[in-house]
């Protein structure tokens, strides 16, 4: 195993460290003949220390997490944040000098970046719809709420969705964050795929199949989550302010990226989000900074003129050229 770039990652990247965080680092490796011949490669190697289900890391901890050439470069394809921030990490962030393989791929960006970056609109997609309280959300989810409690006193427990379709429907056109798709269910034994129509209401998919109490349920604690979300808000507490820095950080970084087709270290607004993570800025505004980067990021992303896809036959043929040489 040969490891052809590590840098500083997470908080030493962005520039927004304190004394409490801890160090991590990524690498990209490219694999060891014998390993790349017997095919098992190792995607990643993960060092990190087993911790109990809701255990943070202390400040003297190293976490490292290494990436196999192939495994880096389809992540990278595919928008993934942690990929794209080790292809702009500056030398700086270097632990030693990169290899000439990453340098090739540094003169390469432009073969893997893309206007979609899935995994940064997914991303903040995620994190407004988590920390976001929009009123447009509060509402849409108190409408579908009362549309749903009508129904289910109305048509009983064993009712359907589908049997109120056309009601969904003209509620969906009438509504923020609700819309009506179709998704692939699985397989079946003739080997077609049978089409389900879903609701989806501030980002929870409900089948048609589902019954309207199941929904009704579903849809009751989007309310009660909201409400939540609110009081939280007045009171600023049980807040995870590193996961909202995390949040205004990644889609600043997505809208850059989609602009210019780059993305800056250290984060060129780094003292605002240190001030996030330490709790110095209002929990509502920041929630409605996040939801303003949502709309920035999905905006950017219709103007962008970056490619629609990666150059997938580049990469094949890299990593290919790359692996005959190890083996040779």
């Amino acid at each position: 195993m040969r490891t052809i770039v590590r840098i500083k990652f997470g908080s030493h990247l962005y520039g927004t460290s304190t004394p409490a965080s801890d160090l991590d680092f990524k690498s990209v490796f490219v694999p060891s003949a014998r390993d790349i011949l017997l095919q098992r490669v190792r995607g990643s190697i993960n060092g990190q220390r087993p911790k109990a289900e809701g255990e943070k890391n202390v400040a003297s901890e190293i976490d490292e997490e290494a990436y196999s050439l192939q495994r880096y470069l389809g992540l990278a394809a595919e928008g993934q944040t942690v990929a794209l921030d080790v292809l702009f990490a500056p030398r700086w962030a270097m632990v030693e000098p990169p290899a000439p393989e990453w340098e090739e791929i540094e003169r390469n960006r432009h073969r893997l970046i893309t206007r979609k970056s899935a995994a940064f609109l997914g991303y903040c997609r995620q994190q407004a719809n988590k920390y976001g309280i929009k009123g447009s959300r509060v509402a849409a989810a108190q409408a579908a709420f009362e549309t749903l409690d009508a129904r289910l006193k109305s048509r009983g427990t064993t009712a359907k969705l589908g049997e109120i379709a056309h009601e969904i429907a003209m509620l969906t056109l009438a509504t923020e964050h609700m819309e009506v798709l179709d998704i692939d269910g699985a397989m079946d034994l003739n080997g077609a795929r049978r089409t389900i129509r879903h609701w989806e209401v501030c980002g929870r998919k409900m089948p048609f199949t589902q019954t309207i109490k199941s929904a009704h349920e579903v849809v009751r604690r989007v309310v009660d989550e909201y409400g939540h979300r609110a009081r939280q808000a007045a009171k600023q507490e049980g807040v995870d302010w590193k996961a909202l820095s995390h949040a205004v950080r990644v889609g600043t970084q997505a809208v850059e990226l989609l602009t210019t087709g780059n993305v800056t270290f250290p984060s060129p607004n780094r003292e605002h989000l240190i001030a996030i993570k330490t709790g110095q800025i209002v929990y509502q505004a920041v929630a409605e900074e996040i939801e303003y980067l949502l709309t920035a990021v999905e905006s950017a992303a219709e103007t962008s003129t970056l490619q629609e896809s990666a150059d997938l036959f580049w990469i094949d043929d890299f990593i290919e050229m790359i692996y005959r040489a190890q083996i040779a």
